[in-house]
């Protein structure tokens, strides 16, 4: 080829390669969808475990009464074990997202439980007891967003004062979410999340495994409130790990959208 004839095809062949270098890589949704719905099969599976013998324990101590519990409510914690065995065995469908089995399962799990969900928050039951079933009920309730299943009522123990990993205080009428989130007396309450993830939904809030990602990656630390409110944090190092798709409570100095962290809770 003579050079002149070079010289106009390199403009269109740079033009090309800019062309292909700016179409977006493929991206699987629905394998994505189907890996955060296993990631919380995986998670119910690990916090469930100690659970029942939590639950049984301490209603047979004062100040619990154990005789105002009731049988639906005292059974509930082994069925949700059981409950969760089921859902593990059923995720492996390949078809899991449009799984009609597994879709009915998520609803029979959280109906074994909403009896002893109801009762947690009639008695003052131990906080490390609490906390176990707030994170329990979270990953319910995320897993029920994503098959439009009637999601657990989140409910506060008596007087308030804690009842789960945000701290919320007063006992107020159910809502359905995962945690009442928002500003606090002395801090802010939200999900720790990377800032792509905080802009993508609550479904991707609570999947510590892409927020870890997406962190190492080099995205930011912020935290996203219930109503979706995003906090700016200026001291990221602050922010342990463990922390990472939790509901924790910020303490600090807030101006604006941006919190400098103090401490956590």
């Amino acid at each position: 080829m003579p050079l002149r004839n070079w010289r106009i095809a390199l403009p269109a062949i740079g033009l090309l390669i800019i062309g292909v270098r700016g179409v977006p890589q493929d991206f699987d949704r629905e394998k994505s969808a189907r890996e955060y719905v296993q990631f919380l099969v995986l998670q119910l599976q690990q916090w469930v475990n100690e659970f029942p013998k939590q639950f049984y324990s301490a209603s047979m101590k004062p100040p619990l009464d154990a005789n105002k519990i009731p049988e639906a409510a005292k059974t509930g914690p082994a069925e949700l074990e059981d409950a969760i065995k089921k859902l593990a065995d059923l995720s492996t469908a390949p078809d899991l997202l449009s799984n009609s089995a597994f879709r009915l399962q998520v609803g029979k799990t959280l109906a074994v439980i909403k009896e002893t969900n109801q009762a947690m928050s009639a008695q003052r039951f131990p906080m490390p007891l609490w906390n176990s079933w707030d994170q329990l009920r979270s990953t319910l309730n995320n897993l029920a967003r994503v098959y439009n299943v009637e999601l657990l009522a989140v409910l506060d123990p008596p007087g308030g004062g804690g009842g789960g990993r945000g701290g919320r205080g007063g006992r107020g009428p159910a809502v359905a979410t995962t945690a009442a989130t928002g500003p606090v007396p002395g801090g802010l309450t939200g999900y720790i999340v990377d800032l792509s993830c905080a802009k993508r939904g609550k479904g991707m809030w609570t999947n510590a495994e892409c927020v870890a990602r997406c962190i190492r990656d080099g995205d930011k630390v912020v935290l996203v409130t219930d109503d979706g409110k995003i906090y700016q944090i200026t001291n990221q190092d602050k922010i342990m790990p463990e922390s990472y798709g939790q509901v924790v409570t910020l303490l600090g100095k807030t101006e604006g959208d941006t919190i400098t962290v103090e401490s956590s809770k």
